[in-house]
């Protein structure tokens, strides 16, 4: 086979592999970006929910957590709450401000206010889509890692191997074949990833 073979498949190897995990990169930083956005909405709300309930939590205090502290913060808050007792087991006072902020919710949301029960299953609905947002976040920075980590191992080890492109005659199909296998494995990989990551529900 001639060594001018060897020269451009080389070549071609972390040219495709670079294209191909700049666009996810692209992508994933534009996913991130909205989640990040939506995160912070959702964190704000629950805020205001956990500060009601946990009255003895201070609001700089608050300001301090992360997203994985006050969603721990919001469960706490929640097992606080007793839904089979009269106004959850809350003194009047503390009563009157969860259904202030409950109704102050639903005004923006443009929602009618029936009943103060659902302030429970509304809290329930803010957890799970905190939770969610956290886990898709994570989900998609390790995602994110193992394909440039896995790309930039094969990139790299095509360039290394390019200076010796003449001397592959006797061991390049092997090599070649061997990065060949691998890439197609990242670019799968990538690729599941970014439709896993597409297709994730933020609601």
């Amino acid at each position: 086979m001639d060594s001018n073979f060897w020269f451009y498949t080389l070549s071609a190897i972390p040219q495709t592999l670079g294209a191909i995990i700049a666009l996810t990169a692209t992508f994933v930083i534009f996913k991130l970006n909205h989640i990040e956005e939506r995160t912070k909405r959702e964190y704000d709300e629950v805020k205001d929910w956990v500060s009601t309930i946990l009255w003895e939590l201070k609001i700089h205090d608050l300001t301090k957590f992360d997203d994985n502290a006050m969603l721990d913060k919001l469960n706490e808050a929640i097992a606080r709450l007793d839904p089979e007792k009269e106004k959850f087991g809350l003194e009047d006072a503390r009563f009157r401000q969860l259904n202030a902020v409950y109704e102050h919710v639903l005004i923006s949301l443009q929602r009618k206010i029936d009943s103060y029960k659902n302030i429970y299953d509304y809290l329930l609905e803010k957890r799970r889509i905190l939770s969610s947002l956290i886990e898709v976040r994570r989900s998609a920075l390790f995602r994110l890692k193992i394909s440039l980590g896995l790309t930039a191992l094969l990139i790299a080890i095509s360039i290394v191997l390019l200076p010796f492109y003449n001397l592959l005659s006797s061991c390049g199909y092997f090599i070649v074949g061997t990065l060949a296998i691998f890439s197609s494995v990242a670019v799968l990989y990538t690729a599941v990833s970014v439709w896993d990551i597409a297709k994730r529900n933020l609601r």
